[in-house]
């Protein structure tokens, strides 16, 4: 179980700060050590008795973490919602990152109330442990909540970061180029900063591109010793000659790059994901039907390209992917290719038989994907109750933390279809709708529309900031920009939580 692996960590980890410092005691520790072995046996409900009882006499902040987490991955209702917020927010008193983690999570995972907000969001920005990671997590949640005041945060990121350590203000670039604030961007990071590594440079690129500054990328580029492979450069430099009117030769440079026989498939990978935010949309479906083809590349290239292109919240542009790969030779019987096809074909209102849905499910029970596809075929042909069987009741149980945010809106859809009003209102309070398509926040609102659930400022929320639909891949670097070298999407707010919750299991 996930939180298995936190458990045993619990068990030596130091408690630190004014409020609950120490080492916990034996009887913790082995009420602990009960949790995790409890939990390896899938005994949830003896698990969660023994982290509630070393919760009751413990001292440090060790037990409330485990219960947290615990959970936390539990199917999460209203009452569930409410008993975390408190346990975080007694976390928080620890002084160390511990406690500055415990406020960011608990707002990432939008399990504090609205009205609460402001002031978990001011104890994060003075909380002695916090990170320039958590401010760039604050700064994002602030503007998914003060959408008019967005400029105006983005401004205030900026004056924060001046001064700051290079690797803090490649952060502050990365967050402000996802939202399209090149401008703001463009003076966090130097030329002679940029050069220092892959990664700054990538962040640097992704500014000029963002302004169209072909002639500056050119002029980096013919630098000696730059912290880039040949492939990369040749496709970087090919975009920049496209920019500058030399179509014919920047496209031959960009299929170099996209064909050169001596990268490797990972690296093979890496330039198709930046190909996928050239905002070149022919160039870029010819390279990949060839690529598609190629047995050791063709799976990371679709992986690579995926957060890319989900940047356009076009369902349109997910489904066009997985078709091409569902028919390729090398991709077209993977389970999980199948699954995004049909999946992205419901979303968009085409029918799927459920009986071939079910066959793929049980052909790979422990996979979460081919499960909840199936589920949403079965609410497509008006069975909600099975689909709700299927997600709740089949063993193993769903664990909501690892789930995507398109899978949490399926699980969502299915209890509102169902009478589980409350339960579906307390996830859709905590879905990021900024990681799900226009159509697939539209399906959701659909279902709670029926339902009568739907709330003003939960219709506003689905599509905030969306904008008019585009087809073919144009959208991917036009709207969100992108990151150059290390995959788009890096510092979404559903993976920083990731990399905050999940370092342990």
């Amino acid at each position: 179980m996930v939180f298995a692996a936190m458990l045993a960590a619990t068990c030596v980890v130091e408690g630190q700060g004014a409020a609950g410092s120490g080492v916990p005691s034996e009887a913790v520790v082995e009420q602990l050590k009960l949790a995790g072995e409890l939990a390896a046996k899938q005994d949830v409900a003896g698990a969660e008795k023994a982290l509630r009882a070393a919760a009751g006499i413990d001292t440090t902040f060790s037990s409330k973490r485990a219960l947290a987490d615990f959970l936390m991955n539990r199917p999460m209702t209203v009452e569930l919602a409410a008993e975390v917020e408190r346990l975080l927010g007694d976390l928080s008193e620890d002084q160390t990152r511990a406690g500055a983690e415990a406020l960011t999570v608990g707002m990432m995972r939008r399990l504090i109330p609205p009205a609460k907000l402001d002031g978990w969001m001011g104890k994060l920005r003075s909380h002695p442990g916090v990170t320039p990671l958590m401010l760039v997590a604050a700064d994002r949640i602030e503007m998914g909540m003060k959408p008019g005041e967005r400029a105006e945060i983005a401004a205030r990121v900026v004056k924060r970061l001046e001064g700051a350590a290079v690797g803090d203000r490649e952060d502050g670039v990365r967050m402000l180029t996802e939202m399209g604030e090149f401008k703001l961007a463009r003076s966090l990071l130097s030329r002679e900063e940029a050069v220092l590594d892959e990664g700054k440079l990538g962040a640097w690129s992704a500014v000029r591109i963002g302004l169209e500054e072909w002639g500056e990328i050119l002029e980096v580029l013919s630098m000696p010793g730059l912290p880039v492979s040949e492939s990369m450069g040749k496709l970087l430099k090919g975009r920049a000659l496209i920019g500058m009117g030399k179509g014919e030769e920047g496209r031959a440079l960009c299929r170099e790059a996209c064909r050169d026989g001596k990268v490797t498939p990972a690296e093979r990978a890496t330039l198709f994901a930046l190909l996928a935010s050239l905002r070149e949309p022919a160039m870029f479906e010819e390279e990949l039907k060839l690529v598609l083809g190629d047995a050791e590349a063709a799976g990371l290239v679709i992986k690579a390209v995926v957060p890319v292109l989900r940047r356009s919240r076009d369902a349109r542009v997910m489904h066009h992917l997985y078709e091409l790969a569902a028919g390729s030779a090398v991709m077209g019987k993977d389970m999980e290719v199948q699954a995004k096809h049909s999946y992205y074909r419901m979303i968009l209102g085409m029918p799927e038989k459920s009986g071939q849905l079910e066959e793929r499910m049980n052909a790979v029970p422990l996979e979460t994907l081919p499960r909840v596809t199936y589920a949403l075929g079965l609410l497509q042909e008006g069975k909600g109750e099975q689909a709700l069987r299927e997600l709740q009741g089949r063993k193993p149980p769903l664990d909501q933390s690892r789930l995507e945010p398109s899978q949490v809106a399926v699980l969502a859809g299915v209890l509102a279809a169902t009478g589980n009003g409350q339960d579906a209102a307390a996830l859709v309070g905590r879905l990021p709708f900024a990681a799900l398509t226009v159509q697939e926040a539209e399906w959701l609102g659909g279902q709670l529309d029926k339902a009568g659930l739907l709330k003003k400022e939960v219709a506003a929320g689905a599509v905030a900031g969306a904008g008019p639909v585009a087809t073919g891949w144009q959208r991917s670097l036009a709207r969100y920009g992108f990151d150059l070298l290390l995959v788009a999407g890096a510092y979404a707010l559903w993976v920083i939580w990731q990399k905050f919750i999940r370092k342990s299991a």
